[in-house]
């Protein structure tokens, strides 16, 4: 469980927080950006499980697995599903949308499991340790939910990639909502209420070009993530 909840948030962090738009760029146009992109995510993941990367992972077929032959596997297995999808868009033009991106992520994480050392899925699972799970949730908060926003809305009106202000504000906007399930005892629901009230307002007053699915997803993903969060910190609800 440790070692699954380490190598998803290197994923999240190295995918999303440390995917610039430059390394974004250069990952689909050749072989260089993406050994970048790919070795961002083996650097990442060999630091946050370090400790265990000499110990037997898993066996198949009186084959032992360590942690450094996953973590091969893990780069390997990361540029192959990246470059396939770069493959069916550029040769078999697939359009660069949502299902391609949940997909991809689905895949991503799927492999990070079946590399992992987890047997079980009881619900200590779901009870990572604090900080690796809080910092799992923020990364989703901010930097990933942007992105998956972007998809979202440019399925549904062919929308742009969101500007800096656009994109900033909103990951604020997220973060301080998300932070509230954090405060101890139940005060703070009051004003998480009066936040997402507030997110409501400025959309209504187009103080920013906002739409009401960018409000929405955010909300919605702040608030799943904030009770997550506080069940990881809290232990309860």
């Amino acid at each position: 469980m440790t070692i699954f909840w380490r190598l998803l948030l290197s994923h999240l962090l190295a995918d999303f927080t440390l995917q610039f738009n430059i390394v974004n760029r250069l990952k689909r146009e050749g072989m260089l950006g993406m050994a970048i992109h790919c070795l961002t995510h083996f650097v990442v993941a060999v630091a946050l499980v370090w400790p265990w990367l000499g110990d037997v992972w898993f066996v198949i077929g009186g084959l032992p697995f360590n942690g450094w032959t996953c973590m091969v596997l893990l780069l390997v297995t990361h540029y192959m599903v990246d470059q396939l999808r770069v493959y069916a868009m550029k040769t078999l033009g697939l359009r660069d949308g949502l299902p391609s991106f949940l997909l991809d992520q689905f895949l991503h994480v799927y492999i990070l499991f079946l590399l992992s050392p987890v047997f079980t899925l009881d619900r200590a699972f779901f009870h990572p340790e604090k900080w690796v799970g809080i910092l799992s949730m923020l990364v989703i908060v901010t930097h990933a939910t942007t992105v998956l926003v972007y998809f979202i809305e440019k399925e549904l009106h062919e929308k742009e990639f969101p500007t800096f202000d656009e994109k900033y504000f909103l990951i604020f906007e997220r973060v301080v909502l998300w932070a509230f399930f954090l405060v101890k005892g139940w005060y703070w629901a009051p004003f998480a209420a009066a936040w997402v009230a507030q997110m409501i307002y400025v959309r209504h007053k187009r103080i920013l070009d906002l739409s009401k699915t960018n409000i929405t997803v955010s909300v919605l993903v702040a608030v799943i993530c904030g009770l997550w969060a506080r069940y990881i910190y809290y232990g309860a609800f």
